[in-house]
């Protein structure tokens, strides 16, 4: 019996199951002996799961989607991200302030001129029904229309080949002989090589218009006429006359007595000066004039005392107008002595000619632009194919062989003095208490402005 039970235990100890801790601290030769019969517990759980385990068919194929919220990568999440960014807050700022820069820019600046360019060329379109210039051509006139200057006296020229000539143009004089001769020695003018140009109404309203004949004549100056000097010539032909009484202290030609009181004062030398004076004076480019902008001149050179309409050839100016004008219709480009018309349509009359001047440099093209008539419009179109309609459309080199110029005027007092690119407005309202203004211009172009005050004779 005793074997017995020593077999039993014998085979009770191999079907023993020894747990061995393995943590620290404990003393691995303890065993904790448990007695499950003579299986694994892991063989005798009935439940049926261990042989029925289902793996899902898109387990291992599952993609999150773009659009996917518990996807960290996902367009949702990524999209929050940038939004919560400072740097993202910092473009956004940058761009709304840019939006708003570039709408008041637009308002401010690029829209009114785009308009105004559109409304200067929409001028020159004679099919539109605004027509062009036209109504005034070149009428009657007692003297030169057009006169070029001596080729002698362009500095850089033939007869200048060390370049120290200059010419020297001053605004309206207005029988202010004083200023006239403080300006002159200002400038250190020298007749022997400088070349005086005035713009017209030397005379009148100021205190000593023979005087300053006088000294024009001495020095071999040279003017183009003005309202005042055409007015004084008109007159000449009727108010000589020993019978009409003149009031002996009216110097200023205000009305006809006072026009006539003044030739009363005048020589013949005087008289013929005034009536030699040209219409225009027309000066070439200079030959040594290199860099051309707004302080340099190389371009041609056209002295009116009032001013021109841009695309009207010289020869058909409207004499009237050359002395008289101030101001444009933009959209029929007649001219006006006012400065602003009932229509409303005025522009000051450098403003259409910078314009036009400027696109003539920019190798824009005019052509289509020299029509002088409705008439001459139609049979133009006419000869033009689809083509040739087309091509004036666009941006073109050609552009009728014209050239830009540069005008010198006076007459504008209101209006100051105006240095442009393409226009020399130098009347500075010298018998009003202003200025008296020098425009020098040596023989690389470079132009300098030189000014004195003037005594209020009004």
């Amino acid at each position: 019996m005793t074997q017995k039970l020593g077999q039993e235990q014998v085979e009770e100890k191999e079907t023993q199951y020894e747990y061995t801790p393995q943590g620290p601290g404990l003393d691995t030769r303890q065993h904790m002996t448990t007695s499950y019969g003579h299986k694994p517990l892991i063989d005798q759980v009935t439940n049926g799961w261990r042989g029925d385990v289902k793996i899902p068919e898109d387990s291992g194929d599952y993609e999150p989607g773009f659009c996917d919220i518990e996807d960290e990568g996902s367009c949702p999440n990524v999209s929050r991200d940038i939004v919560r960014s400072r740097r993202f807050r910092r473009m956004l700022a940058l761009v709304v302030v840019a939006a708003i820069l570039a709408y008041y820019a637009w308002q401010a600046y690029l829209r009114p001129r785009l308009l105004e360019d559109w409304e200067f060329k929409e001028g020159f379109m004679s099919g539109r029904g605004n027509g062009t210039y036209g109504m005034a051509r070149s009428g009657d006139f007692d003297g030169t229309a057009i006169k070029d200057i001596d080729a002698a006296l362009v500095p850089g020229g033939k007869a200048d080949h060390d370049g120290k000539r200059r010419l020297v143009f001053i605004g309206d004089i207005h029988g202010c002989k004083k200023e006239l001769l403080h300006l002159l020695d200002k400038i250190d003018f020298d007749s022997a090589k400088d070349h005086l140009i005035a713009t017209g109404d030397v005379v009148s309203k100021g205190p000593d218009s023979a005087g300053v004949l006088d000294e024009l004549i001495r020095i071999g100056a040279e003017s183009v006429r003005g309202n005042h000097e055409d007015r004084l010539v008109e007159a000449a032909k009727t108010m000589l006359d020993d019978d009409v009484d003149v009031p002996s202290a009216a110097i200023t030609s205000k009305g006809s007595s006072k026009d006539a009181a003044l030739l009363k004062h005048m020589k013949p030398r005087h008289l013929r000066f005034l009536h030699d004076m040209p219409l225009m004076l027309r000066i070439p480019a200079l030959p040594l004039a290199k860099h051309p902008g707004k302080h340099h001149i190389a371009e041609e050179i056209t002295v009116i005392h009032a001013g021109l309409v841009p695309h009207v050839p010289l020869e058909k100016q409207d004499p009237y107008f050359v002395m008289n004008m101030r101001s444009i219709d933009h959209k029929t480009h007649v001219p006006s002595a006012l400065h602003e018309t009932k229509k409303g349509n005025s522009k000051p009359w450098f403003n259409i000619w910078n314009w036009y001047q400027d696109r003539i440099d920019r190798g824009r093209s005019v052509d289509g632009f020299h029509v002088y008539s409705y008439a001459e419009w139609l049979g133009k179109q006419a000869s033009h194919g689809w083509f040739e309609k087309v091509r004036h459309v666009l941006p073109s080199k050609h552009n009728d062989k014209v050239t830009p110029q540069v005008a010198v005027y006076g007459h504008d007092s209101k209006m100051g003095l105006q240095l442009h690119r393409w226009s020399k407005g130098l009347d500075s309202a010298c018998v009003s208490g202003g200025h008296l203004t020098a425009m020098v211009l040596d023989a690389k172009g470079k132009t300098e402005i030189t000014s004195v005050k003037c005594k209020n004779y009004k």
